[in-house]
């Protein structure tokens, strides 16, 4: 794990919301920046960590997934986050 003073984590936390907030982080890459810049682990030991495969965990960084919400939040839930979906109404 990585060794970060509190203030460390919550910069690190606060830049990942604030790439998510503004579309420049996909759900993939703020779980790779929890996992290596959070906790400076390899995809096998955060797998290991969070109780889900290897292969799911890559799939979800990479984006070649659409894994179930409750899987994403799984994945997120170190960090702080939690996905959730929210109804919007749109123009047609």
């Amino acid at each position: 794990m990585a060794n970060l003073s509190v203030a460390e984590r919550k910069a690190i936390m606060q830049a990942i919301e604030k790439q998510l907030a503004q579309d420049e982080l996909s759900i993939g890459e703020a779980i790779k920046a929890i996992r290596t810049e959070l906790y400076g682990m390899t995809q096998t030991q955060y797998a290991r960590f969070i109780k889900v495969s290897d292969k799911t965990l890559r799939d979800v960084e990479k984006g070649n997934t659409d894994a179930r919400l409750s899987v994403i939040n799984k994945l997120l839930a170190p960090g702080g986050f939690t996905l959730s979906a929210k109804c919007v109404k749109t123009s047609l």
